[in-house]
């Protein structure tokens, strides 16, 4: 067996071990990390009589590196080593090694808390910081902390920084230097505006004559790109070098078949990858890498409950990792297809997962393992926001009722989807129709093969079934992507039939599909805002646009499946929708009040609502609360007093009289009355309008305020009216100071002075008026105007008014109202 760099610091390990029960191993790619510490420990005897269970991030290389394992241990796959991943287990009773994905290892955590037959657990590539690598280091801390001493740790990285994790474990670092060949990294010196995508083929081109043997392994964001690159290569075939594709999507037998060994020297071959040969896979004899720099990745707005994949740069770590694929067998080339500039631009690492990533799965293991989700012991919390999406969502779906994980969570825990997608596939196994939930899942989870396609119907689901299950494929589908859909649509039906229970399917109407999807995505409801309007409003309060290839035109809501937001501050855009029957809804009824400025009034609003999305809305003139009502009038009426009371004379004058007796009797002790806003309360009272308001009596509600005694004297110090000697009452103006009345000279003959208010102490202003009520004079002093102004006044007017008594005397004259019948002289 070829001796390789790590070998060196296994005792070492072994040792660490042994004496603290965990350990941080640093050792950069080629070392020999993954293949030979598992057998290290399960050789020297650390995992005692269980299995050393090794998690990788990806399933490509949790079956490559379990296959490497199995042949330098001279075993087939399965026997003494084995794989578990999504949808494949090939272990068997004789595994003493087994490689899962991280997600496998939670959910034997979750069916087993102690891990009974486990002994060692080794997390590889933790420097990913993938959402489950995290999770399962917290959980498998955990339970050696509280359960298990014997349960040996061991945290693999290439770039980690070892301090973080070995503090979070209380353990050692050890790290080893690899067997790595010096790299030449070359530059672009072209713009950066430029699509690098574009420049990947021709620098395939220089690196298979720059390097003259080898193979090349370059980097691309996604399958689209790569399928793009291959197509521009498609000429190298007929030269011998093999254009072969390596991501995610494809089958296993594709992606072993990129990474199968071959002579570099004879057979050569281009393979076009996404970041999933980044670590842990070994493509041999590499020695050029051709990188886009460029990563698809989540990102998670919990604030829209709205996942996107971005496209985003690479960080230095992950561009150090691409670079270091060519020196695994000797010198090699790395084409960086961006400048030295941005080079030195580019983040030390990315951010990890669990800050960027739906938090919905990993929260439903959390409250399974038990406790609640914000006291759980992360490795690195979360932030408060996407815990709160979780949790609403996993409500929502029925998995959760108060943080306590009801029977559907643990069915949902039990089948290895996301729970929207586990939510469809088990309301359907209810249903009696798993195969066609199993394709609704798929179809959900998968990438769209009918992206480009239009169909006709009321779900955007429905033809696509059709279409994929009858064979009815338009030549603009994407083969590889249907391929990938009818796979997963398979193996979920299958892992389903294992898990909740065989049943014999049967198909169904499009009616139930559409209420399948409703199980998975019942906060994603959409109301059109108008008759065939591509506008919709959705659950939560965000616009949406319909994209023009739905099918779903006519149904007033929507269940939305897929949702793709796009640039920040534009709707998302619906391309995959399902109409709904308002029947189907969990609603509510919800009757509100408020008060309408166009009407001026209170309205009742009978509000129909799925979540916080209206439905139905119907407003009325109708009473609701009565109380309710008032409280609502009040509060609009004291923004603008004065326009909701409209003019208020016998409230002015009553607080004009109650001002003055303040002043000029302080001895009463009478209070200030209260102002328009505070008098508001009690007048709006079994009230709804303006209107109503402005016919109620303010004056009354303001002189409640007042005990009798004080009503009393303000009725005697400070009377509305005044007798005048006429016998008339005339009104008493006390807006004015000082406070006035207004009489015709007539009334006031025998009147020798100024009437007086407050006992007296303030003697009003007198306005004489002539027989037309116009002022003749205006006076405080009426002695005075009888001495001197009155004969003028006299001489003036009885020659225009000779029925009117114009005395020479008018102090003793006898005063009247009206004119009496007089000689003629």
């Amino acid at each position: 067996m070829i001796h390789l760099p790590v070998d060196d610091i296994l005792p070492d390990l072994c040792e660490a071990l042994a004496r603290c029960g965990a350990a941080v191993l640093v050792a950069p790619p080629g070392s020999g990390k993954t293949t030979r510490v598992p057998p290290a420990v399960l050789d020297a005897g650390l995992a005692g009589d269980g299995r050393v269970m090794v998690l990788q991030p990806r399933r490509v290389a949790a079956r490559l590196s379990a296959k490497r394992i199995a042949a330098e241990r001279g075993s087939a796959p399965g026997g003494e080593v084995g794989w578990r991943v999504r949808f494949e287990d090939r272990t068997g009773p004789d595994t003493r090694i087994e490689v899962v994905t991280e997600g496998m290892l939670t959910r034997r955590m979750q069916r087993d808390p102690f891990l009974e037959g486990v002994g060692a657990v080794i997390l590889d590539e933790f420097h990913e910081r993938s959402l489950h690598a995290d999770l399962a280091l917290a959980l498998v801390a955990q339970i050696r902390q509280e359960a298990r001493e014997d349960l040996k740790i061991v945290v693999m990285s290439a770039t980690l920084d070892p301090r973080p994790v070995a503090a979070f474990l209380d353990c050692p670092v050890l790290e080893t230097s690899g067997r790595v060949f010096p790299v030449e990294r070359i530059f672009d010196t072209r713009s950066e505006a430029r699509d690098p995508v574009d420049r990947v083929a021709p620098a395939v081109r220089r690196a298979l004559s720059a390097s003259g043997e080898g193979h090349i392994l370059a980097f691309l964001p996604g399958a689209g790109e790569i399928r793009r690159v291959g197509r521009a290569l498609g000429d190298l075939p007929g030269a011998g070098v093999a254009v072969i594709p390596l991501h995610g999507g494809l089958p296993a037998a594709e992606q072993d078949r990129a990474l199968a060994p071959s002579d570099p020297r004879t057979a050569r071959k281009v393979v076009l990858a996404t970041n999933i040969a980044e670590t842990s896979v070994t493509l041999q004899g590499v020695r050029a890498v051709v990188d886009a720099g460029l990563v698809r990745e989540p990102r998670f707005e919990p604030a829209l409950g709205l996942a996107r994949l971005e496209t985003v740069t690479v960080s230095r770590a992950s561009a150090d990792q691409r670079s270091g694929r060519a020196g695994r067998t000797g010198p090699g080339f790395a084409w960086r297809l961006w400048t030295e500039a941005a080079d030195r631009r580019l983040a030390a690492a990315a951010a990890p997962e669990i800050l960027r990533a739906d938090l919905t799965r990993a929260v439903l293991e959390v409250l399974s393992w038990g406790g609640g989700a914000a006291a759980f012991p992360w490795y690195q919390a979360p932030s408060e926001a996407a815990l709160a999406h979780a949790l609403g969502l996993l409500e929502l779906l029925g998995a959760v009722r108060g943080e306590r994980v009801t029977d559907l969570g643990e069915a949902l825990l039990a089948l290895p989807l996301h729970p929207r997608l586990g939510a469809i596939v088990i309301a359907g196994h209810r249903e009696g129709c798993l195969e066609d939930a199993a394709w609704m899942a798929a179809l959900a989870s998968e990438r769209d093969p009918l992206r480009r396609a239009t169909g006709s119907g009321h779900s955007d689901l429905e033809w696509r079934l059709d279409a994929l299950r009858g064979g009815r494929l338009p030549p603009e589908a994407d083969r590889g992507a249907a391929a990938a859909v009818s796979r997963a649509a398979r193996q979920i039906a299958a892992v389903a039939r294992r898990k909740l229970g065989g049943q014999r399917s049967r198909r169904v109407d499009e009616e139930t599909r559409a209420r399948l999807l409703l199980a998975g995505f019942p906060d994603r409801i959409a109301r059109r805002r108008a008759p065939r309007s591509p506008r919709l409003k959705l659950t939560g309060g965000r616009g949406a646009e319909q994209h023009p290839s739905s099918a779903v035109v006519d149904a007033e809501l929507l269940v939305v499946v897929d949702l793709e937001l796009r640039e920040r501050g534009q709707d998302p855009v619906v391309r995959v929708a399902a109409a709904v029957d308002p029947a189907w809804l969990h609603t509510e009824e919800v009757v509100t009040q408020r008060f309408d400025p166009g009407l001026e009034r209170v309205v009742t609003r009978k509000v129909t609502r799925h979540q916080d999305l209206v439905l139905s809305e119907e407003v009325t003139r109708r009473s609701g609360d009565p109380s309710r009502a008032a409280a609502l009038l009040a509060e609009a009426a004291a923004a603008d007093p004065r326009r909701a009371l409209g003019p208020t004379p016998a409230l002015d004058a009553l607080r004009a009289r109650t001002a003055l007796l303040r002043r000029a009797m302080p001895e009463l002790d009478l209070p200030a009355l209260p102002d328009d806003a505070e008098l508001l309360p009690t007048l709006c009272v079994g009230l709804r309008s303006f209107d109503a308001l402005r016919r109620a009596d303010p004056a009354a509600a303001a002189l409640a305020h007042l005990s009798w005694p004080q009503r009393s004297a303000l009725d005697e110090y400070a009377p509305e009216q005044l007798r005048v000697p006429s016998g008339a009452q005339v009104a008493v103006d006390y807006s004015v100071d000082p406070p006035a009345i207004s009489a015709r000279i007539q009334q006031l003959f025998g009147m020798a002075r100024a009437p007086a208010v407050a006992r007296g102490r303030v003697r009003c202003r007198v306005h004489l008026l002539a027989p037309n009520n116009r002022p003749a004079q205006v006076t405080d002093d009426l002695e005075s105007f009888w001495a001197n102004t009155y004969p003028q006044v006299r001489r003036e007017l009885r020659g225009r008014y000779p029925r009117h008594a114009w005395p020479e005397q008018p102090t003793t004259a006898d005063a009247e109202n009206r004119p009496r019948r007089r000689r003629r002289s």
